[in-house]
């Protein structure tokens, strides 16, 4: 049963991601430009132990279609690459390596990553890269990207404040910098491509930098996963 704050914020961003579709699709150059829009790549679970947020979601995402996927899927998609059902899932297999050097077995990481974790983009819009993201929505109007990235920023923190993990992995260093840039912070340090912070509430940030899904160093990021994620 999910909580009322819940089910108000999910109205509210589906009436705003229906009034962005109905503009982007009566642009033709900016309609080519996503593939609709997608808000969970995990189940709904309040309190989890980890809250990944990538940039935004991929062309290579199968609901890539143009439409509004807005609901909590079954599993966290991570599971398709443990399960051997997807072995072309990059961004999994550096995740997965990564909690493997920090101590996780794959059994604990089924439980960990579907059961325990939750995880979305800071930006619902599909698009095969992060530049087209402002591509598309600069065409419908003047600061389309800047006024939907002042909203994704409430509507992500808004999520949080609902769902409250303990430990939000930034999957991007653009993520990690929009969390740094905007909350309140102790404990920062960035360095060898990861960094952590703490937030007000003592949820703990962590973030790495990435070369397209390729983690630029899973090693430093273990130690990370075995400072703050314990087993």
């Amino acid at each position: 049963m999910k909580n009322t704050k819940f089910i108000e914020w999910e109205q509210n961003v589906l009436q705003n991601l229906q009034s962005l579709k109905a503009k982007i699709d009566q642009n033709e150059q900016a309609k080519k430009l996503y593939g609709g829009f997608y808000i969970w790549d995990s189940k709904f679970i309040e309190n989890p132990k980890i809250m990944f947020v990538g940039i935004n979601p991929g062309n290579g995402n199968p609901n890539n279609n143009g439409s509004i996927t807005i609901k909590p899927e079954e599993q966290m998609s991570y599971l398709e690459y443990l399960d051997g059902e997807n072995l072309s899932y990059t961004l999994a297999r550096e995740t997965v390596e990564a909690f493997e050097l920090s101590g996780y077995s794959r059994t604990e990481l089924r439980e960990l990553f579907n059961d325990k974790s939750v995880k979305t983009n800071l930006y619902y819009l599909i698009t095969s890269n992060e530049n087209d993201i402002a591509n598309c929505l600069n065409q419908i109007e003047n600061n389309g990207y800047d006024n939907y990235k002042i909203q994704s920023k409430i509507w992500t923190n808004d999520l949080i404040n609902i769902l409250r993990p303990k430990v939000l992995i930034c999957e991007g260093k653009s993520v990690f910098n929009h969390f740094k840039d905007n909350n309140s912070y102790t404990d920062f340090k960035w360095e060898n491509d990861c960094g952590s912070f703490k937030l007000n509430d003592d949820t703990i940030v962590i973030g790495y930098s990435r070369r397209f899904s390729n983690i630029r160093n899973k090693n430093e990021l273990s130690e990370l996963i075995t400072k703050h994620i314990a087993k």
